[in-house]
């Protein structure tokens, strides 16, 4: 079993001199390769294809590759060719420090509604005064909700307390003026402590019950909903009791007692480990939460006798949702400080939420514990650590997952998340796991509609004889040209090229193989007829989906930005004093008091 393309061959068609060529290579690199690196990407930072473009910077952060972080930045401040917030994305996650100063500028220039997004998650990145300084302006100047919402987000993430206390206030004081809660900076706090999930599962996700009026049912459906959560039945009673009676400040200061003792407890010493920093900044900062809260005993009592039912939901449902995800962190925090064995990973796994924290996840793949994973996956799979397990299964690549990896399929709705993901790690299994894939597919182990997502990144002549008598079998389901055509193309094989001019020629509703196959056309130089009706049809195709795009983009300029239209966000840098005896700044050579101190 030859492979037809590999490594070398995609990094190679990365340079070449048509685009649906170096996105086929890239495409390949970025799927079949998730765990290697080429700095070849490098030179699509500035792509004519605008998929491309945008994927570039996303795979140089992806990579931690700050070597090409100039290029990005460039990029960003020209605008050649890349929406703008995938460059300073890129540059966030990268926290490429340098290009502070020119990001900062950048404000004065009016940027869309997109870039503002990609500059607040870069200014929330950089923990320098200036960065946070910039935020605060923002949070104040802006009007759209959305936007100041993001805005003190990351302005939260610095991790200053004033920050937190003056959002709080922000939050509150609405409501004691009974003008109703802030919203876009409630669900700033919400996203900061990390509690979204739970504060959705509390306030919206239930249909029409109130956690105010239907305590009971509420936190039945939630903790049936989150049961990886573990509870004492104690203090859920006390809970529902202290809501049900609307002693709400009394809920308040309880739950202030129960996570700091908690936090004394998960951090014993004063000496915080780098890994856990992070975990220990926002279990501060959610005690903190719990603190200015408990100050206030009017709010509470005013609220009591409250018909506005929507600001006690938010409000109770911030206060529960910050603190279970306080307790869910317990486990996290373990896993990272023991360094013994791998037991604590699998079951922080386990006991897992929505979103397992990156550094957990990239502890579990640096050890890769594949006996302790495969294990761990359970028979229904319907946890959320389901879901992290075959995601992690992916990132290792061993070929060992195959097995499970294709149960998964077997057992899992196709609606399911994790479905979807167990495709995924399948394409990024390490080349030698394509062989048993290969087999199970062979063996009618892999079902039909899974098949060609799954052959699409095998190139091997196998695969093209497997899928050809796939789609010619008159019991196949199948019957998308689209995907029968990728699939072809992604394969690689010499002979995918006829099968496409046949459909091409004589078949209708076959619009979306030209693409397909002038790749393979060009990946083999051989010459068709079909090429210039094929560049024609997708010239006018992009026209028109260049029309679409521009319409929508400014119906969502429009929508972000109508209250800020012209109003670039101010920014001020500090400059030095001046002293009174220091030379004047105009130049004059006097001495500042001598000169410019009385006009200024």
């Amino acid at each position: 079993m030859d492979r037809l393309w590999n490594y070398e061959d995609y990094v190679k068609f990365l340079s070449h001199d048509n685009r649906l060529v170096r996105k086929w290579a890239f495409e390949a690199i970025e799927k079949q390769y998730p765990n290697r690196y080429t700095d070849e990407v490098s030179r699509l930072i500035s792509d004519e294809d605008s998929h491309l473009a945008c994927m570039a910077p996303k795979y140089l952060a992806k990579h931690q590759a700050v070597q090409h972080a100039p290029a990005i930045l460039n990029s960003f401040l020209n605008d050649s060719g890349n929406i703008p917030s995938n460059c300073v994305l890129a540059l966030s996650k990268m926290k490429y420090e340098p290009a502070l100063e020119k990001i900062i500028e950048s404000l004065s220039n009016n940027p869309n509604t997109n870039s503002l997004l990609g500059i607040f998650n870069y200014l929330g990145s950089i923990h320098k005064e200036t960065a946070r300084e910039t935020l605060i302006s923002a949070v104040k100047q802006i009007q759209d909700p959305m936007l100041q919402g993001d805005a003190a987000l990351n302005l939260l993430r610095h991790d200053h307390q004033e920050d937190i206390t003056w959002i709080i206030d922000s939050i509150l004081n609405p409501v004691k003026k009974g003008k109703g809660i802030e919203h876009a900076l409630l669900k700033a706090l919400v996203n900061y402590l990390c509690a979204r999930d739970y504060f959705n599962d509390l306030t919206q996700n239930l249909g029409s019950k109130s956690i105010i009026k239907d305590s009971v049912a509420v936190f039945d459906l939630f903790f049936n909903r989150n049961d990886h959560l573990s509870i004492a039945q104690e203090i859920k009673d006390k809970t529902n009791s202290l809501i049900t009676k609307k002693q709400y400040h009394e809920l308040i200061k309880t739950l202030l007692f129960e996570t700091e003792n908690i936090k004394q407890k998960r951090y014993p010493d004063k000496t915080v480990p780098g890994d856990i920093q992070k975990f220990f900044n926002i279990d501060s900062a959610g005690v903190f939460l719990f603190k200015e809260l408990s100050k206030q005993p009017a709010l509470w009592h005013k609220l009591r006798t409250s018909k506005n039912f929507e600001d006690i939901e938010a409000l109770i449902g911030l206060a529960l949702s910050v603190y279970y995800t306080i307790i869910e962190r317990n486990a996290y925090v373990k896993a990272l400080m023991e360094d013994k064995d791998s037991s604590g990973l699998i079951l922080a796994i386990q006991n897992t939420g929505s979103k397992l924290p990156d550094e957990l996840s990239q502890k579990i793949v640096d050890i890769a514990p594949v006996d302790e994973l495969k294990a761990a996956l359970t028979d229904d799979l319907n946890t959320w650590g389901d879901i992290e397990i075959v995601k992690i299964m992916g990132r290792i690549g061993k070929k060992d997952f195959v097995p499970d990896l294709i149960r998964v399929l077997k057992d899992a709705d196709s609606l399911d998340y994790i479905y979807g993901m167990a495709i995924t790690a399948l394409n990024a299994l390490d080349e030698s796991a394509d062989e048993l894939i290969l087999n199970a597919a062979q063996n009618n182990e892999i079902k039909e509609w899974e098949l060609f997502s799954i052959l699409e990144h095998l190139p091997y002549s196998e695969s093209f004889n497997l899928i050809m008598e796939t789609w010619n079998d008159e019991n196949s389901e199948v019957d998308s040209y689209e995907m029968f055509a990728y699939c072809l193309q992604g394969i690689g094989d010499h002979r995918g090229i006829a099968v496409l001019q046949d459909i091409y020629n004589n078949e209708n509703n076959a619009d979306d193989v030209g693409s397909p196959l002038e790749c393979l056309s060009l990946l083999h130089n051989t010459d068709i007829p079909e090429l210039p009706a094929i560049r024609a049809e997708r010239r006018e195709a992009e026209k028109q989906k260049a029309l679409r795009a521009k319409k929508m983009s400014d119906i969502f300029s429009n929508m972000g930005d109508s209250k800020n239209k012209g109003k670039g966000i101010l920014f001020q840098k500090k400059s030095k004093k001046i002293g009174r005896n220091d030379p004047c700044p105009c130049g004059s050579g006097k001495k500042y008091k001598k000169c410019c101190l009385n006009k200024a």
